[in-house]
């Protein structure tokens, strides 16, 4: 009689509701699941209709146990360091008993971190994006964090650091960093003003570099502009812009230039005729050559293996009143980019560009090239090196600034005289079709090493002397092409 008294007695009981988080807790993993354990099965559409957060916050319920035991899990983690409430509404269990209603509350914990790194003109930075020489980057924490804690080091060496008045953020400037790659490193330890320790720390893979930042127009695949480099060419306009230049001897000891650019600045110019070397780069780099026009000797060289070219069109090219003809002949870069789309039979290709990791090298911080009259400086404030040629300082005239290489490469390779060019001279022809000898200057180092083409219709390989690939760096390189 007991037992059945108890039993009735039980059955008048609502049921009831538990969980796994204790109201009021704090630091709640935000990937935390909100169990829901009930003394009598329960439908699950029942527990869907009763259940809400706040802050409103998508998720799913799903069974875990039976109809006893349910759990909510949030689509993506919860916010840190946010109260919570969950409240159930009341319901009837699978027996029509009820079940009361339930409230409790919890708060996320927080992780402090670092939450971007950015540069001064707001640029982030991630591993592999590189920063302008001598800004300054700024850490932009997750939460409030206590300054004395927090240490960074810029290489090896400590960081000073500039905090914001809410403490949530910290400035520290790069100026006279050398050029070239940079770690930056904050070691766990730190802790922000509720306690919290970072639990690791974080390390940024990135570089200090002088860029360009003027501005261009990206390109489906390489223009390559003839350029004169006779003193009535002098100062050129767009070369900073290249991807690669290279110079050549052509007739009367005078050299050319073919500019590769990947992106087209506003100007680009003066621009000339082609030369044998010239339908060999087209071909090994996969683009369309721009040019004034061609000899006989170079139109019969173009016929035997075609390079697509675009002559001195109306509409496109024009004549600018500010030179003296012939070196006159100018293109913008929206031009540029027009022209090549009427050749869109031309597939998409970039120039492979990464930076390079050097080892071996030895120092050189002034270099001659005798064969093309120049002489190159380097530039330790700035990484790149400066040109000057029969005594002349190369500047970009469209920018108003000297010119600023990235790398040297002086090729050497084979020069042969072709036919007469009909003004009292031979065309001049390099091989660019087998292999040979290089020397590369990058960072104020020399190295030796070799070039080959693989591919008559790919880019020039170039490797040190012990085999280790070379890659060529983002901004301009110049490659002299000497016998």
């Amino acid at each position: 009689m007991a037992l059945g008294a108890f039993l009735a007695y039980e059955n008048t009981l609502p049921t009831t509701v538990a969980t796994n988080v204790t109201n009021g807790e704090k630091d709640v993993p935000t990937d935390s699941r909100i169990l829901l354990t009930f003394s009598r099965p329960v439908a699950i559409a029942a527990v869907e209709q009763a259940f809400s957060i706040s802050p409103a916050t998508v998720g799913k319920i799903e069974a875990i146990s039976g109809q006893t035991q349910y759990a909510w899990a949030p689509s993506k983690p919860l916010d840190e360091l946010t109260k919570y409430t969950v409240d159930m509404k009341p319901i009837y269990d699978v027996g029509h008993h009820r079940v009361n209603a339930a409230h409790w509350t919890f708060t996320t914990i927080i992780v402090p971190r670092v939450a971007s790194i950015t540069t001064s003109d707001g640029t982030v930075l991630k591993d592999g994006v590189e920063a302008d020489l001598g800004t300054s980057i700024k850490l932009t924490f997750n939460d409030t964090m206590v300054p004395s804690t927090i240490n960074v080091l810029i290489g090896t060496q400590p960081a000073v650091l500039k905090w914001a008045d809410d403490d949530r953020s910290a400035t520290l400037s790069l100026a006279g960093l050398p050029s070239g790659p940079l770690t930056i490193h904050m070691p766990a330890g730190g802790r922000d003003q509720t306690g919290h320790l970072v639990p690791a720390g974080f390390s940024l893979l990135t570089g200090v570099y002088w860029h360009d930042h003027q501005h261009t127009i990206a390109l489906k695949y390489p223009a390559l502009i003839q350029i004169p480099n006779d003193e009535g060419a002098w100062d050129q306009v767009g070369l900073q812009a290249a991807g690669m230049v290279f110079e050549y001897l052509a007739e009367g000891g005078i050299t050319r230039l073919t500019g590769v650019f990947q992106d087209a600045p506003n100007t680009i110019g003066p621009m000339r005729s082609s030369r044998y070397i010239s339908l060999k780069l087209g071909r090994h780099y996969k683009g369309l050559l721009f040019q004034s026009g061609e000899s006989q000797a170079t139109r019969q060289a173009a016929a035997q293996d075609p390079t697509p070219q675009f002559f001195d069109t109306i509409g496109y090219q024009y004549r600018s009143n500010s030179r003296i003809a012939p070196d006159n002949l100018m293109i913008n870069g929206d031009r540029v980019q027009a022209a090549e789309n009427l050749f869109p039979g031309i597939p998409a290709y970039t120039l492979p560009k990464a930076r390079p990791g050097l080892s071996g090298g030895s120092p050189a911080t002034s270099i001659k090239v005798d064969e093309h009259y120049s002489v190159y400086t380097y530039d330790p404030a700035t990484g790149t090196y400066s040109k000057k040629e029969l005594g002349h300082a190369y500047r970009d005239a469209g920018l108003n600034q000297p010119l600023r290489i990235e790398m040297l490469v002086v090729l050497h390779t084979r020069e042969s005289l072709g036919v007469p060019d009909g003004h009292g001279s031979f065309v001049h022809d390099f091989d660019l079709d087998t292999n040979g000898h290089i020397d590369v200057y990058y960072k104020g180092q020399a190295y030796a090493g070799n070039w080959a083409s693989t591919d008559g219709h790919g880019p020039l390989t170039f490797t040190l002397s012990n085999g280790q690939p070379i890659t060529l760096p983002p901004g301009l390189v110049w490659i002299d092409v000497t016998a």
